[in-house]
């Protein structure tokens, strides 16, 4: 494992255009060395880098808190600050959302929306001094956020009508939030020691987290198909299952400080730890590794999968955001795995890098390589689309390729055509 750290220096701001390039592939001998750490310094000094998302389009967005502004980066490090209208808006969580726009919480109290071109809306959160945290794209197409403050749970549309909801338990402080595998949005409560499960149309259950004063921070969904959360104040990666059995994973670094999680394209959980100073990783069995950052105390934060299959995270006192390389195990499966020739087949997929572009490919023994369209991944990677196979596909075992745009990733799984 090797770590390292790629400084800009200079206040020079390359244009969005240019900076609107897709993630290059790694060299194949990097991706290999999983760990390792490469940061990328903000041309805002002292901007205190905090949310970091993918989006559509091969790029990472993140929040610059101090900096006031939206950042975009490539895997290059290219880096582009766009600012925002309002002075202060000191924006912090941000999320590609269902309308291809990026939307983003304010401490000035308001929800932002950005287009990938740059142009931004703020619309007014209705609770005064709400302090809104994370937010996350729900189930029925709005973006859902929490208010830490507010101790409640809101809900905009891609238009911006804004809705609230109540915490059942007061003071409770909701942090994180994601969209569960049971079509429910689920969250934490920093201050009531509980997660909590909110429906598409606002009713709320909590679940009371076993340790005591746990401080729950960050949630995430994870391939297990179990909720997976950082516990902040006992040191410990949390996991709740659908039907509400918790479990907890001491992490080895001691007060570490767990903040951000989310799922990694080779099936594994990556968090961030704020007070070690280092990125972890989870296996759903519970086993953890972590590896150091190189910049000292540089308060890692958020973390996501990005375009090219890897982590990239937010390093908020130093300035940076970073990638650590990731080993993705790339998949796919076909429904029906043999037939005739233009036998219509449901292909499903994982391990890709998020939003990335999939290139699918008929592999025939006797006819060579067939092109049969291009999927988008959804943000954790995964496929669900449908090919045909070729009108003049050979008999026998043929073979469908997919490969990332972005990542170079590969996967293939056989179809067998029958006469």
């Amino acid at each position: 494992m090797r770590i390292r750290s790629h400084r800009r220096n200079g206040g020079v701001l390359i244009g969005l255009v240019a900076a609107l390039c897709t993630f290059g592939a790694l060299a194949p001998a990097a991706r290999a060395d999983v760990g390792d750490i490469t940061e990328f310094t903000t041309p805002t000094l002292n901007s205190s880098p905090y949310g970091i998302a993918p989006a559509p389009g091969g790029m990472a967005w993140f929040t610059e808190l101090d900096g006031n502004a939206i950042g975009v980066i490539s895997a290059t490090g290219a880096i582009t600050e766009l600012p925002l209208p309002l002075p202060n808006s000191r924006p912090k969580s941000i999320v590609a959302g269902p309308d291809k726009n990026l939307w983003f919480t304010e401490g000035s109290n308001r929800i932002g929306r950005i287009t990938p071109t740059g142009d931004e809306v703020e619309f007014q959160i209705p609770t005064a001094t709400s302090v809104p945290k994370d937010i996350a794209v729900g189930p029925d197409g709005n973006l859902w956020f929490t208010e830490f403050n507010g101790n409640q749970i809101g809900r905009i549309t891609p238009d911006g009508v804004i809705d609230e909801f109540p915490v059942t338990t007061a003071s409770g402080g909701p942090n994180g939030i994601t969209a569960g595998p049971d079509g429910n949005l689920w969250f934490t409560e920093v201050n009531g020691n509980n997660i909590g499960i909110i429906t598409p149309a606002g009713a709320v259950t909590e679940l009371p987290i076993p340790e005591p004063d746990s401080q729950p921070v960050d949630i995430a969904t994870g391939p297990d198909g179990n909720l997976w959360f950082t516990e902040f104040g006992t040191n410990k990666i949390g996991r709740v299952t659908p039907a509400g059995v918790f479990n907890a994973f001491d992490i080895p670094t001691t007060q570490s400080g767990p903040n951000g999680i989310t799922a990694g394209p080779d099936g594994n959980l990556w968090f961030t730890e704020f007070r070690g100073n280092k990125i972890g990783v989870i296996t759903v069995d519970g086993a953890i590794t972590d590896y150091p950052i190189p910049t000292p105390t540089a308060q890692a934060l958020s973390i996501a999968a990005g375009p090219d299959g890897n982590l990239w995270f937010t390093e908020q006192a130093a300035s940076n955001v970073a990638r650590v390389l990731d080993a993705p195990v790339p998949a796919i499966k076909l429904k029906p795995a043999s037939g005739p020739p233009l036998t219509v087949v449901k292909l499903t997929g994982s391990g890709f890098g998020s939003f990335e572009k999939v290139k699918l490919t008929f592999v025939d023994s006797v006819n060579g390589k067939i092109v049969l369209r291009k999927a988008l991944a959804d943000a954790e990677g995964r496929l669900r689309t449908k090919v045909t196979i070729p009108a003049n596909a050979s008999l026998g075992a043929q073979e469908i390729q997919a490969k990332g745009v972005i990542s170079g990733l590969q996967a293939s799984a056989t179809f067998t055509v029958t006469g």
